[in-house]
């Protein structure tokens, strides 16, 4: 078998057999949305694995991400639902959910230390197949956070690497409860869910929450590297959303002197915002250096959000100078792909 089909079956089968894990927003196009991992991160992203900070050249980091996740075959359901058909609502119960995503970014880093700016904007919904009064919980949440934090080896030479990140956040929430009018004919939500939810613009709560994150990696053999992370670390009530940590463990093996896979997955289940219902993802990705200045990142992610799923595939395009940094990441998905972008100087 030549090496490029094997390499292709590796992240296939690894992407197929991964336990879900929850993702979060690929902020520097560093993630496994477009083919990164959060375990073995480039060093940019404030929510992944802070050991990883001393990866990062020194620099100034922009990021900006935009897009939707849904549950499989959720905007056919939902439009078809909110047109008048109840016959949808039994399908839509296994598609619930839809997430629009858009955040900004600054970073700087400098000796593994990583002080950041970004915020996330979230438009989501929920739909909840009570029997007797189905109805879908649209929210408008948006964070501004600022994090201060640090990672790296022990000491020059060290085959292990540890890492701390303190975040502070302040969330805004807005809801849009819209219950069923009947099941007969003509039935539909009050106005339309599509515009209302996944468009909203208004907030009315306000909140902070204070995170703790922390992260290894070892070296366990010349080319193999085991990664762990936990984030949240101290649990906190943000309104109906209960953060407790989560942890996620990841290997990262070398293929010759040009390829990198990594496969990760969390260890356990949580609630994250903007949703009220356990979260988790899987993801399998490989990073394929074109040339000393070029990179190539491809990787499949499985997102879960109570007991449903999606699979979804993306790429990075990766380009570096001793003084610049350009990337630019696509997700293929339903509605509108997520896509980001990332740029940075010294």
């Amino acid at each position: 078998m030549t090496p490029k089909p094997l390499l292709a079956r590796i992240v296939l089968v690894a992407s197929a057999v991964c336990a879900p894990l929850w993702a979060q927003t690929p902020l520097f196009t560093d993630g496994p949305a477009f083919g990164g991992s959060k375990v073995f991160s480039e060093g940019m992203n404030p929510l992944a694995n802070p050991a990883r900070f001393g990866q990062a050249p020194t620099g100034y980091y922009f990021s900006f991400v935009d897009g939707d996740q849904r549950a499989q075959d959720n905007k056919s359901l939902l439009s078809a639902t909110t047109g008048g058909d109840p016959t949808t609502l039994p399908a839509l119960a296994n598609a619930p959910w839809a997430l629009r995503t858009r955040a900004y970014g600054l970073a700087s880093t400098k000796n593994g230390a990583n002080l950041g700016l970004t915020r996330e904007e979230f438009n989501s919904m929920l739909f909840t197949p009570d029997p007797v009064a189905p109805s879908m919980d649209g929210r408008r949440a948006v964070v501004d956070r600022l994090n201060v934090g640090g990672g790296g080896p022990a000491q020059q030479g060290s085959t292990t690497a540890m890492g701390v990140n303190l975040r502070v956040e302040r969330w805004e929430m807005g809801e849009i409860f819209q219950p069923y009018t009947s099941a007969g004919p003509g039935a539909s939500f009050f106005g339309s869910a599509e515009s209302d939810m996944l468009n909203a613009t208004g907030t009315s709560n306000r909140s902070w929450n204070l995170a703790l994150d922390a992260g290894a990696v070892l070296e366990l053999a010349q080319g193999v590297r085991l990664g762990v992370t936990a984030d949240q670390l101290n649990s906190k009530h943000l309104w109906d959303v209960y953060l407790q940590p989560q942890f996620r463990a990841g290997l990262q093996l070398d293929l010759g002197q040009i390829a990198k896979l990594s496969l990760e997955s969390d260890l356990n289940s949580v609630e994250r915002m903007p949703f009220p219902v356990k979260q988790q993802a899987s993801a399998a990705s490989l990073r394929f250096g074109l040339s000393s200045a070029a990179a190539i990142l491809v990787g499949v992610e499985r997102r879960k959000i109570d007991d449903a799923s999606v699979t979804r595939g993306g790429a990075t395009l990766q380009i570096r100078t001793s003084s610049l940094l350009l990337a630019i990441g696509f997700q293929a998905g339903q509605d509108r792909p997520m896509k980001s972008a990332t740029l940075m100087v010294n």
